[in-house]
């Protein structure tokens, strides 16, 4: 028994964040789990599955009136594609009437076809729904992190970006530390810790964010160099939830940082311009960073 479970079991890939997983002896999926399958498609293998499931059901049923010469009136004798057009008509209900059974196999044939069509068509008409209707963050994060003085404190900043022009409401935010130890018997595991940030919370996320993390004695990056750190494994985990106030619908969006991507004596370059009563933000800079110039004080980083 125990063998012919691990020959049922499989492995599966996929990427989790910026990583590659590969998961083995995975239970095979049962039927259920089509939907979920179907819905964790892009849109273009989506389309590309509709259609190919489309052509199949009218290739199949077009093979079946084919088989038997005469069951579809007005069709040529033989001809696939008489049949299949003939299969595009019923599972359609178009109907248009020069095409029709014309013996009593044509006609359960025509009537079961019928029949799958309404459940093809309800199902995949419930599938695109759920698709446009899932709410999505337009949420942009910076591709680095960077770590500079705030207030006379080393302090982390990842600086975040609300794409839409709508607000986000009632916004949290969390910074965990993936940390690879080994405990005193020698095993090796990974450790989750969450940072302390000097704002976890926003009323309201229009702009941009910068989320801050102060790096003193009780920091888990306390102490370690720009080296260290890399040499370390660690990589950050950035997760924010917010409500959309056009979708009244609770929004999730996540980006990690691996330790190479965080750069220390660094700013990120001002994106946010006020004139007047005038506000102009550039998220052409939004990815920019500058070496900090000793003589001068970094510029704090700009929330809204």
């Amino acid at each position: 028994m125990a063998t012919e479970r691990a020959a049922r079991q499989r492995s599966i890939r996929y990427r989790l964040g910026g990583r590659q997983v590969t998961k083995i002896g995975v239970a095979p999926a049962s039927w259920r789990e089509t939907y979920h399958a179907v819905l964790s498609l892009s849109w273009p293998q989506f389309l590309a599955l509709i259609l190919v499931l489309y052509l199949g059901i009218n290739g199949v049923f077009g093979l079946a009136y084919v088989e038997v010469p005469g069951c579809i009136a007005n069709t040529r004798p033989g001809s696939f594609s008489d049949a299949f057009f003939f299969s595009v008509e019923t599972l359609a209900s178009l109907g248009y009437g020069y095409f029709y059974p014309a013996s009593l196999y044509g006609h359960v044939v025509a009537a079961l076809e019928s029949l799958i069509g309404l459940f093809s068509v309800a199902t995949m008409t419930g599938l695109v729904f759920v698709r446009f209707s899932r709410p999505h963050a337009r949420i942009m994060f910076g591709r680095h992190a960077v770590v500079a003085p705030f207030n006379g404190v080393p302090t982390l900043m990842i600086r975040a970006a609300n794409e839409r022009h709508s607000q986000l409401l009632e916004a949290s935010v969390w910074v965990t530390v993936n940390r690879a130890e080994t405990t005193l018997e020698g095993a090796a595991f990974r450790r989750l810790i969450d940072l302390k940030l000097n704002r976890d919370r926003s009323p309201t996320f229009a702009l941009t964010w910068t989320i801050m993390h102060p790096i003193d004695s009780a920091s888990p990056l306390y102490g370690l160099s720009e080296q260290q750190l890399h040499d370390s494994g660690d990589f950050l985990v950035v997760s924010i939830a917010a409500i959309d106030e056009t979708l009244n619908d609770t929004v999730h969006a996540r980006h990690e940082y691996s330790a190479r991507n965080i750069r220390f004596n660094h700013r990120f370059a001002d994106v946010i311009a006020v004139d007047e009563d005038r506000l102009t933000v550039d998220l052409r800079r939004f990815h920019d960073i500058h070496a900090l110039d000793a003589a001068a004080p970094p510029a704090p980083p700009l929330q809204t």
